[in-house]
């Protein structure tokens, strides 16, 4: 599934939403004047319209519905945490066993995605959703229910957690933002109506009130405005009906491609069918007016009833889809989850996600085992198959990091527990974890030197995981405990991020030099830690020179060199991949790489790149992923995974890394 042309087709959809809303709003003004007409004619038999009664009903009808729609896109903003706030949703509490797995889970897959980990939040629903909203990765939130916490066990959790990652990646959750404001308007006549009858009728109980004798006619009008408003709920329910049920189809087979995973998100899909077949379902779930206006959002219909105005395809053809035939329902076995997670230093090594991905190449019928029963749980050997019984902390997560996998073969998994690393990332997801100590991990794997920030570290274990994760031994694991690291730090205040990368910056200049792989991972930093603070720099940039094609070619001179020193190409692989890149892009060919590179000039050019279509930036990387001499080299994926943070692009799945080795 390329996903990167899924965000192509988002972006089209958005031009059909806002085609469909002009259509649907010149028809209800249409509607309304219709009405007006005839009412005045009811009303005053014989006697001509005031000048201009048709341009100021279609004024007013214009302002309502095109008002609310601007308000509520300006009320929501850029950032889904908003609309997950509005919803009544709450920020993870990391004092809550089943928040701190949702928190484990959401970090894994964002690593494995190539994307910064959303902002998190918890609704108080007992029945099993998700959703994600937000305009770019960087600021997005995802959402869960806390049925969902409750009832579905890790594999099932890790399975939706990445549909909702694929909306975002695919641009899903920018455009259902974008189609909320929409029906936001559409549905404003309606209340408009609504509340201009109930006050109508409130005055007209007040029979001594002045205002009682424009009772009749204030409540005839509000009543003629909310039926017709009942078009623009019409309209509404079909423009979300009509944006692509495509969409979900889309997300699911994302998901299974981020997880590697079929019966994860199958199991759970097929958990939400039975809840939705018990009797009484829908009736015991009542949605809130704005909870119905974004259920478009939602992983499923949150009533579950199925017709022509449904935003989602149906649910059994969704899971027929994932197992290539129709599944039944899959029953609750236990009320609840039970998390058991000791808190603190105490927590068993395997909770942190006890398997990682070793990058060898295996059959697929030795790594995969026996087949499992229909029904079963996307889980190994070691864990409970039903939620039930489920424990952590013999956790099979399978992370499968951003390394193509042919169709016959998969990872091989490596216990995490064999790695020295375990130590380090058991330190971090701890609640006890305090800023002079995150500051110091940091700062060593930067700046790719232990001991160079502060004082010495005092753990032992923790000493150990750094040296290894810098020797060559674990040198494939670096970034993506680096990327684990930046997404727990991500929740802390600005200045705490911009002192801990002013530490790093002053590691790094401290012997007067950069080098690429400090700058490298330096940049990656910084992206993950400041999106919000890079993009407002970005927009500091004219538009003219960001978007000129010779901009653009200059950017392109500047990047290859820094490729060209981190993968060791030779010239004429640099000067050949280069022009090729250029002519693909179609941008003027550079006439040479820069002699010197400087870290200045490769941030401006990363922000000039950051304006290329989005089906450009992946060509991009591809064609960056030849410049290195060994395919698969640690240090050259950094430099990927940097450019991909900054450009605001995922990072496409390219090649294999050589395994970490267990100590």
């Amino acid at each position: 599934m390329d996903f990167f042309a899924h965000q192509d087709r988002a972006r089209a959809l958005s031009v059909r939403l806002v085609l469909l809303f002009a259509v649907a709003v010149l028809g209800i003004v249409a509607a309304v004047n219709l009405a007006a007409l005839a009412g005045w004619h009811l009303l005053f038999a014989g006697a001509r319209t005031p000048p201009y009664f048709v341009a100021t009903n279609a004024f007013v009808v214009l302002l309502i519905v095109g008002g609310s729609a601007w308000l509520e896109r300006h009320r929501l903003g850029d950032s889904g945490a908003v609309l997950a706030t509005r919803l009544g949703a709450r920020p993870l509490d990391d004092a809550n066993p089943m928040h701190r797995r949702l928190r484990d889970v959401a970090e894994e897959v964002a690593v494995s995605a190539g994307v910064p980990v959303p902002g998190l939040f918890v609704l108080d629903d007992p029945t099993i959703n998700a959703m994600a909203a937000g305009e770019r990765p960087a600021i997005a939130a995802v959402m869960l229910t806390r049925g969902a916490l409750e009832r579905l066990d890790r594999a099932q959790l890790q399975g939706v957690v990445a549909h909702e990652f694929a909306h975002i990646l695919g641009g899903d959750a920018a455009l259902n933002v974008r189609l909320t404001s929409a029906l936001y308007g559409l549905y404003s006549l309606r209340l408009a109506g609504r509340h201009l009858l109930e006050s109508a009728l409130d005055r007209g109980r007040q029979g001594n009130s002045p205002l009682s004798l424009l009772a009749p006619a204030a409540a005839f009008a509000g009543a003629m405005v909310s039926a017709i408003g009942m078009l623009g709920v019409l309209a509404a329910q079909l423009l979300r009906a009509g944006i692509g049920r495509q969409r979900e189809f889309l997300a699911d087979a994302v998901a299974v491609q981020l997880t590697r995973d079929r019966d994860g998100l199958g199991s759970a899909l097929r958990r939400i069918a039975a809840e939705q077949a018990t009797p009484g379902a829908a009736a015991e779930h009542r949605a809130a007016d704005y909870e119905a206006l974004v259920s478009h959002f939602m992983l499923v219909q949150p009533t579950g009833a199925g017709d022509w105005f449904d935003s989602h395809p149906p649910l059994a053809e969704r899971i027929r889809r994932l197992y290539g035939r129709p599944m039944p329902p899959l029953r609750d076995r236990a009320a609840a989850v039970e998390v058991t997670i000791p808190a603190g230093p105490a927590r068993a090594s395997e909770s942190i996600g006890a398997r990682l991905v070793s990058h060898l190449r295996v059959p697929a019928r030795v790594a995969a085992g026996p087949a499992a029963p229909d029904g079963a749980m996307g889980q190994g050997a070691g864990a409970a198959a039903g939620p039930g019984g489920e424990d952590l902390r013999t956790d099979v997560l399978r992370w499968a990091e951003t390394m193509a996998i042919a169709a016959d073969d998969r990872p091989a998994a490596v216990p995490l527990s064999a790695t020295p690393a375990s130590a380090l990332i058991e330190r971090m997801r701890t609640s006890a974890l305090n800023r002079e100590d995150a500051g110091r991990w940091l700062c060593a794997l930067v700046a790719g030197r232990t001991g160079q920030c502060g004082d010495v570290e005092s753990d032992p274990r923790v000493a150990a995981a750094l040296r290894w994760l810098l020797s060559p031994a674990g040198a494939s694991l670096r970034v993506p405990v680096l990327e684990l690291m930046l997404a727990r730090f991500r929740r802390w205040s600005s200045a705490h991020r911009r002192e801990m990368l002013d530490r790093c910056r002053r590691a790094i200049e401290q012997d007067g030099r950069v080098e690429s792989a400090e700058w490298v991972h330096y940049t990656l930093a910084r992206h993950r830690l400041l999106p919000q603070t890079i993009g407002h720099a970005r927009g500091a940039v004219t538009h003219r020179a960001a978007r000129g094609r010779a901009a653009h070619s200059r950017a392109l001179a500047a990047l290859f060199a820094m490729a060209a020193a981190v993968g060791e190409a030779s010239a004429r692989t640099t000067r050949d991949t280069l022009a090729e890149t250029a002519a693909l892009l179609d941008v003027p060919a550079p006439a040479a790489t820069p002699d010197q590179i400087d870290t200045v000039e490769l941030a401006h050019a990363l922000d000039m790149l950051v304006t290329l279509p989005p089906l450009d930036k992946p060509m991009l990387l591809r064609m960056l992923a030849r410049m290195a001499r060994t395919p698969g080299d640690p240090d050259f994926d950094a430099f990927l995974r940097a450019v991909a943070a900054a450009i605001d692009c995922p990072v496409p799945r390219l090649g294999l890394a050589a395994p970490p080795q267990a100590c």
